[in-house]
């Protein structure tokens, strides 16, 4: 882990900060009313790619695992192709964002970001899943060169389409969508297995959607309770104030950058200990996750919370800092919800995928049940219920996890084998 922990880190921070560079423009270039009207289509292009994402990748991932370290990359390809009709269905999430928001924008505005946000949705989970094939198989800097030229193109495609006469709605989904078929063109070059046995799983779609199923449901209903909050938030109190909530969800986003980077490298070890019921390394990885998380966000918010001169992001997303004290609201809502995304992926290696879609039915209606306190809490109400939200189902998780370490089995009944008994399983 010591290897590939630097590697891991790298790899999220450069790939978010090429989404954020690429959001920024959505902040900044667009009006008062278009910046809401973009961050609604953020949380489709959120619930879009979960899809294919939890219905194929993640299974797919779950199943790399286990295999020997030489095997784990033949199986990038196949996982690709099972992919691409479900990413198709999910980007139709973009269309009924756009007849939503119909009314907020200019035609061209709203079609522009259905377009981009719908090929995004297609394209993106399909370079995820393939940075985090290489993880798996201990490439993590081989996934920081894909995310490196992911950034590399979205600080070109950015600067190029300003220069044109194209409507600025095209630029922030436009250029993430270009440096990401680019960049998975050349993260496939580098994920050619070597030296495979042949031996290992096949995948088949069938298999990997009744495993993923309840994965999908377990990450589609927080991002649609998501994607539900932002249309109630514009409706109550426009896209103007909405606004402001994403454009402090910019400034907010290192956080979950550093999470990302961790749960790279932590999650596949964290997977194996709840796979083989090591407890004791589940809770010494979770709690160096925790300190590092609350030491970065605390560290972060102390830089750039206040409207202050020494500030960088004040000069950078002005509209973050229109209301008082909503960037660091906003920090803390996402170190709160990141505190849960390592414990998540161990019990999704555990088995309990079933247990976790009842969590997220239990824990995700409390954005929602904020949402509707708009009227009071205005641009609050959406960090304030993914507070609410992430203490919920941070202590769900915990309590799943102290409940598989105790009795031992999956939400199917079937014992999990100790994958140190894997021949080539091992994880250092």
């Amino acid at each position: 882990m010591g290897r590939h922990l630097p590697a891991g880190v790298v790899d999220a921070a450069v790939a978010s900060l090429a989404s954020f560079g690429a959001g920024l423009t959505g902040v900044t270039l667009l009006g008062e009313a278009e910046r809401g009207v973009y961050g609604v289509f953020f949380t489709a292009f959120m619930l879009g790619g979960i899809l294919v994402s939890e219905l194929v990748y993640v299974p797919a991932q779950v199943v790399a695992v286990a295999e020997k370290r030489p095997d784990r990359l033949a199986m990038t390809s196949r996982a690709l192709r099972l992919g691409i009709l479900p990413g198709i269905a999910g980007a139709l999430v973009a269309v009924i964002a756009g007849l939503l928001i119909w009314d907020e924008a200019s035609t061209e505005t709203v079609v522009a970001l259905v377009a981009s946000t719908g090929l995004t949705i297609v394209i993106s989970p399909m370079q995820n899943h393939v940075r985090k094939m290489l993880h798996i198989a201990e490439r993590s800097w081989d996934a920081a060169k894909v995310s490196i030229a992911q950034l590399l193109v979205v600080a070109t495609a950015v600067p190029t389409m300003m220069a044109t006469p194209v409507n600025r709605a095209w630029i922030p989904f436009g250029s993430l969508a270009i440096a990401n078929i680019l960049s998975l063109s050349f993260a496939l070059v580098l994920a050619r297995p070597e030296q495979s046995t042949g031996q290992q799983q096949s995948l088949v779609f069938r298999e990997l959607a009744i495993s993923g199923r309840w994965l999908v449901l377990r990450a589609a209903l927080p991002a649609a309770f998501a994607f539900a909050a932002a249309n109630v938030l514009v409706a109550l109190v426009g896209p103007v104030i909405y606004g402001y909530a994403e454009a402090a969800r910019q400034v907010a986003q290192p956080v979950i950058v550093i999470a990302t980077g961790l749960v790279s490298v932590l999650g596949p070890h964290s997977m194996r200990a709840s796979m083989s019921f090591d407890s004791h390394t589940s809770w010494r990885t979770w709690r160096a996750y925790g300190l590092a998380i609350a030491g970065s966000g605390i560290a972060y918010a102390l830089v750039v919370g206040g409207d202050w001169s020494l500030n960088p992001m004040k000069y950078i997303v002005p509209a973050a800092y229109e209301v008082a004290w909503l960037v660091p609201v906003t920090i803390l809502a996402n170190v709160i919800s990141a505190a849960a995304m390592l414990l998540i992926s161990e019990l999704i290696g555990a088995g309990r995928a079933k247990l976790l879609a009842g969590l997220s039915a239990a824990t995700s209606p409390a954005l929602l049940i904020v949402a509707l306190t708009a009227n009071t809490t205005e641009a609050f109400a959406r960090p304030l219920g993914l507070i609410a939200e992430g203490v919920l189902r941070l202590s769900g998780a915990r309590l799943l996890l102290h409940r598989h370490y105790s009795g031992g089995r999956s939400d199917t009944g079937e014992v999990r084998p100790d994958p140190h008994l894997i021949p080539g399983g091992g994880i250092d």
